[in-house]
């Protein structure tokens, strides 16, 4: 009977495993849009405002995120981006405004974000040991077993460069009714 359980347990805890693997390093599209909304110049620095739109409503923005910006064709190290108190970057919302103080010479920025997607595959597995009964037939073994279990998701690392274009801009919406054609005397 002993071996019976061991058949019956052996091939559940490998599926489970392999759910979790693949769960955990599927690639998901980008999960983020950034766009610059408007530039003002001053005199020694550019106010850059950056929105930003969470595409995958799964993806969580919980770590430390940098910006790094080009002047005369050289990357500067990056910067850590300020904590929003208590929350995390867009945690309560889709979309998010920001403004940036970068130096005048400014040609582009890069934004460094790390995110996680999904729940926790601990969780997961210990869900699923615990509704088909594993936990409690096989208690020593589900303890190994979720030992080997990471307890957050992957931390996926997206990195978006943004041009900054010289001179103060504004964006736009173009009204439905108004040709394409028209639009470069629109944003002037």
């Amino acid at each position: 009977m002993h071996l019976r359980s061991w058949i019956v347990a052996l091939p559940c805890l490998t599926f489970a495993a392999i759910v979790a693997i693949v769960e955990t390093t599927s690639k998901p599209d980008s999960p983020l849009d950034i766009s610059v909304v408007s530039i003002s110049e001053l005199e020694t620095t550019r106010l850059v405002t950056v929105d930003f739109h969470r595409c995958d409503p799964r993806a969580r923005f919980a770590e430390a995120h940098q910006l790094q910006f080009c002047v005369a064709g050289r990357w500067q190290p990056p910067v850590n981006l300020p904590r929003f108190g208590n929350d995390y970057f867009l945690e309560r919302t889709k979309s998010q405004r920001s403004i940036f103080s970068l130096p005048r010479q400014t040609e582009a920025c890069r934004f460094l974000l790390g995110y996680r997607v999904g729940p926790s595959p601990y969780c997961q597995a210990g869900s699923f040991l615990g509704n088909h009964g594993f936990s409690k037939r096989f208690p020593k073994l589900s303890r190994e077993f979720l030992n080997c279990v990471p307890r957050q998701p992957r931390l996926r690392r997206v990195k978006y460069e943004l041009p900054i274009p010289t001179g103060a801009i504004r964006k736009t919406t173009v009204p439905p009714n108004v040709s394409a054609s028209l639009l470069p005397q629109l944003l002037l």
